[in-house]
């Protein structure tokens, strides 16, 4: 009887032994998933900070104040350093605001009460070409051999004494040029040679033609923005901004501005393709044709970049393209996400090695451990599996202003709130 009491007094040692063992194990698994994990809280950021130092970023989810105010706080930061800057944004009311409380200047704020868009202004033949070119490849692809066509229409209104523009090229009587250039070279504006020359250009393919005509329809019909078709002293261009070095925010009202889009990002390729060192903002919901854009970005290592969206799989076409533009960026910083962009953003942030402290426990006098009987020994294991940093779930429940930053050459993503 003694020996039985003295035998239950010792399993009961020993389950406490186990006890404390098996929370030793699990405090100390603790400190080392919380190590791994390097998740770090920061104090609170005031919003027109979060982009500071930044020189590639995306910014996800922000309140729009928050976006306002970060995006403006980047322009200031980038004039500062001789950096001529272009924002593309769906809406430029409250960013203007912003960038008027921060003294960013000179502004250029290109919208629909402005009327004064015209990429073309100002340009000689060969560049107008250029522009248009580029531009119009990115909406059509039946446009191959556009490039002399749109040369030589510029050289004609340029013979007529008429300005280049949009809004010019759209009324052009494309199928009529023959004779634009026969009346031209008896008024004695053009020698022979060189209405001939005129001519040879202006002979492409009909679907060629119609696909250059259809491009400038689409963009009058888009254009609100757009200068009149014979303005050109109050005129402005990304191009000309980015010479003269301050800000120019151009309102593309809504993402399906497709032919405007093109023409700001072919601007700001023709800026690139000269060396130019500029930043590039691009503020929306949703951006058709932008790849064109983002690759120009990416592949110019004097180009800065910011790209703030609401959701992360609205803007960016899939997870691989959202990876691609998160591996070329120096800090990525997201607020709260929907549900599928909140998976993508959470394999972002990247995983850890979680360990997973595990208890088991024979019992004794028991019919094979089966029931009943007595506790008897436990064993304490650990094992490993991978664990996201930051779970979708925790993602998608930040709160309002709560958001994450992941920057590269630093270990851990840090938790933080707008100030």
């Amino acid at each position: 009887m003694v020996g039985d009491v003295k035998s239950r007094c010792i399993t009961l040692g020993e389950r406490v032994r186990d006890l404390l063992t098996k929370d030793a194990t699990t405090r100390r698994a603790e400190r080392e998933n919380a190590a791994a994990r390097s998740l770090v809280r920061i104090a609170p950021v005031e919003a027109r900070r979060l982009l500071r130092g930044a020189s590639r970023a995306l910014l996800l989810g922000a309140p729009d104040s928050a976006s306002e105010e970060a995006l403006a706080g980047a322009a200031r930061e980038s004039l500062a350093q001789g950096m001529p800057v272009v924002v593309i944004s769906e809406g430029v009311a409250g960013l203007g605001r912003a960038l008027s409380r921060m003294g960013v200047g000179p502004v250029e704020v290109l919208d629909a009460y402005s009327h004064r868009y015209e990429p073309l202004a100002r340009r000689d033949a060969h560049d107008a070409a250029e522009l248009m070119e580029g531009a119009v490849s990115l909406c059509r692809d039946d446009a191959e051999g556009a490039g002399p066509y749109l040369e030589a229409l510029a050289q004609v209104l340029a013979l007529k004494r008429l300005p280049v523009s949009v809004r010019m090229m759209d009324g052009c009587p494309h199928s009529r040029m023959h004779e634009v250039i026969d009346r031209l070279e008896s008024a004695g504006r053009v020698d022979a040679a060189e209405a001939s020359d005129l001519r040879a250009r202006l002979d492409v393919s009909p679907s060629c033609r119609a696909a250059i005509q259809g491009f400038f329809r689409e963009a009058v019909a888009e254009g609100r923005l757009l200068a009149g078709a014979g303005v050109t002293s109050s005129s402005c261009s990304i191009v000309d901004t980015v010479r003269r070095g301050g800000v120019t925010v151009l309102d593309v009202a809504s993402g399906g501005n497709v032919a405007i889009c093109s023409l700001a990002f072919s601007e700001i390729e023709f800026c690139l393709r000269r060396g130019v060192a500029l930043t590039v903002m691009v503020r929306a919901r949703s951006l058709g044709r932008w790849e064109r854009l983002g690759e120009l970005l990416r592949g110019f290592p004097a180009a800065r970049w910011v790209i703030s969206c609401d959701d992360a799989l609205e803007f960016f076409s899939g997870t691989e393209q959202l990876r691609r533009w998160a591996a070329s960026a120096d800090r990525l910083i997201s607020f709260a996400q929907g549900h599928a962009s909140s998976d993508a953003v959470s394999e972002l942030l990247g995983e850890y090695e979680k360990i997973d402290v595990s208890v088991s426990e024979a019992r004794e006098g028991s019919f094979w451990g089966l029931s009943g009987g007595v506790p008897g020994a436990r064993s304490v294991t650990c094992s490993t599996r991978r664990e996201r940093v930051v779970r979708p779930e925790e993602l998608r429940s930040l709160g309002v202003g709560e958001f994450l930053v992941l920057e590269r050459g630093e270990s851990g993503v840090c938790v933080g709130s707008v100030a």
